[in-house]
């Protein structure tokens, strides 16, 4: 799914050496010779959002190129396009980690056409070193595309967070009201003001979240200083913390940003005593609140504890295999689509939690889903068919996916293409019995292909450590020897306990995404960093006319030793699965 934020233009301009979060540096620009000399492609990294201070190439495609002085991660794009509130423009953004060599196409979409302030763009996590915006055409039906600034950034983004709600303490004016400053708009008509000294405005996040970096448009701010101080809190009650005090530069209108105390907090204060005009007025146009580059997991949706899975989760695309065997097949039960989405449960094996949670728990001793499979599970298996059994549950057919890289042939055939697996949850228990190679261990997501698997996620907690290990398997298709990638710990059987592991019942979020032959793995906890690997799987071999893939979720437990009643179990709080 394609994500845009959007930044008024006057945020660009910000007066203090401080950049948003995660702004990466542009050394320089430039396009393949398709400019107008007038408008040359340095003017997109100029800090003027400007018209006059635009670049304009003629043609389609057209090319500007943002060099960075070293390979860094890239994770998003920002483009503030020329006359982009009037008109939308068909565009790709490529990268590569180089100065030279092959491009990665990392996104493409269309301009909203309501803004000519940054639109934000979440590419796939890549490391690069140049980044090419692509355009072809716009609405207007004009030759030229016109770009009026360009921004790159890291895994921290831009980190603007959502704000909720504003209000003051009594102090402001009846036709200048607090909720002004949080709506886009830094003009003068649209401002707080707030008569007294000291004042007080507050501005709500709609949750608690880390917090670094607050922005302040000023209010006549090209032409007085004010004193001021920033205080925080983690909820809408409760003690204050000081976390920022200092004089506007008193040089701009638009957005200035400071470096605050980094703290969670849900509500955020700017308390402000006097301005060197004299007045006692004091006005702000607009006010913005900054992440500091982690992530916290999203919030549980509303779930029912009286509810079965089916009805708390959105699970018409999947079947369910359970280890017991009703219909005396020999292998484990599979629960089609439409018998689990008719409200089915097993009390012993998958079934709602007393807060919401849909529980998977998975023993060492039970009916395995074919007699070549190793170990047993508990485990959702995407369905793409949705119920529909005309439709086969193998092949490239309109039950499975395939990846954007794969001929165009088994792109029209397929279910979807590329894909994003998401999903929240906390590992309850894991197995303490068994071999030293097997225990504590079990693979909590999947991509499975026709007969390899793009990715296998795990999670393992050895018996004497409080904290487990996430890592995860890359098989290419090819024949070619699996691939490991250590994310949160180690996964050695003799792993010491790691400093920043997940504890047992410790909710966090995975995601797991394929654009083309990128495969990007995401871990996301709150209050800490979001831990990110990607993978080129361009060698791997699924990227083939025949080769087909699904998701799979829940718990496939790793331990085949252990006894018999030792078991695997976690509980998930969200789960989404979207394809193009």
């Amino acid at each position: 799914m394609k994500i845009a934020k959007f930044l008024g233009a006057s945020a660009l301009l910000a007066a203090t050496s401080t950049a948003f979060a995660g702004t990466l540096n542009v050394s320089s620009a430039e396009d393949w010779g398709s400019g107008h000399s007038s408008y040359p492609a340095s003017n997109t990294i100029d800090g003027s959002t400007d018209w006059s201070s635009r670049w304009a190439a003629s043609g389609s495609p057209v090319h500007l190129q943002l060099n960075l002085n070293s390979i860094q991660r890239v994770t998003q794009v920002g483009v503030a396009w020329g006359r982009g509130d009037e008109r939308s423009y068909e565009f790709e953004i490529w990268t590569r980690a180089a100065t030279s060599g092959s491009w990665t196409k990392v996104y493409d979409d269309v301009s909203s056409g309501s803004t000519e302030g940054i639109e934000v763009y979440d590419i796939i996590d890549i490391d690069a070193q140049q980044v090419r915006v692509k355009t072809f055409s716009n609405t207007a039906g004009t030759s030229w595309t016109d770009i009026l600034e360009v921004e790159l950034y890291d895994e921290n983004g831009t980190g603007e967070l959502a704000i909720n709600t504003a209000f003051d303490d009594g102090s402001g004016h009846g036709s200048y009201p607090a909720t002004n400053v949080i709506d886009d708009n830094t003009a003068w008509a649209s401002r707080w003001a707030g008569n007294g000294s000291p004042v007080n405005l507050t501005v709500e996040l709609n949750e608690t979240n880390p917090v670094s970096q607050v922005g302040v448009a000023w209010g006549q701010g090209d032409s007085r200083s004010h004193t001021f101080e920033i205080y925080a809190r983690p909820g809408t009650s409760g003690s204050w913390t000081k976390v920022f005090d200092d004089v506007s530069s008193g040089t701009t209108n638009d957005i200035e940003v400071y470096d605050v105390t980094d703290i969670e907090a849900q509500q955020i204060r700017i308390k402000t005593f006097d301005n060197t005009a004299g007045s006692s007025w004091t006005n702000i146009t607009e006010v913005k609140v900054y992440g500091d580059g982690t992530t916290p997991i999203p919030k549980d949706p509303d779930l029912d504890p009286n509810k079965a899975p089916s009805e708390n989760f959105d699970l018409s695309r999947w079947y369910l295999s359970v280890p017991t065997d009703e219909d005396n097949s020999g292998t484990a039960d599979s629960i089609k689509e439409d018998e689990l989405n008719a409200g089915y449960e097993s009390n012993e094996y998958f079934y709602t939690a007393a807060d919401g949670g849909m529980v998977f728990k998975c023993p060492v001793d039970g009916y395995k889903t074919s007699t070549n499979t190793s170990y047993t599970r508990t485990e959702l298996r995407e369905m793409l068919r949705a119920g529909d059994t005309s439709i086969d549950t193998q092949g490239v057919n309109g039950n499975n996916w395939v990846f954007s890289s794969a001929p165009s042939s088994a792109q029209n055939s397929a279910g979807g293409v590329d894909g994003k697996l998401k999903a929240t949850l906390a590992v309850n228990y894991v197995t303490t019995t068994g071999n030293s190679s097997q225990v504590g261990r079990v693979i909590v997501g999947q991509i499975h292909a026709a007969n390899d698997e793009p990715i296998r996620l795990y999670y393992r907690k050895l018996p004497n450590n409080s904290k487990g290990s996430i890592y995860f398997a890359h098989e290419p298709g090819n024949g070619n020897s699996e691939q490991w990638y250590e994310m949160i710990g180690s996964r050695s059987d003799s792993a010491s306990n790691p400093s920043d592991g997940i504890s047992l019942n410790e909710k966090f979020s995975y995601e797991i995404d394929v654009t083309g032959n990128t495969l990007t793995v995401k871990i996301m906890r709150d209050g800490k960093p979001t831990v990110t690997e990607t993978v080129d799987m361009s060698n791997s071999g699924y990227d083939d006319s025949d080769d087909w893939m699904y998701f799979k979720a829940g718990v496939y437990n790793q331990n085949n030793s252990g006894n018999s009643n030792d078991y695997v179990q976690a509980t998930f709080y969200a789960l989404e699965n979207t394809h193009n």
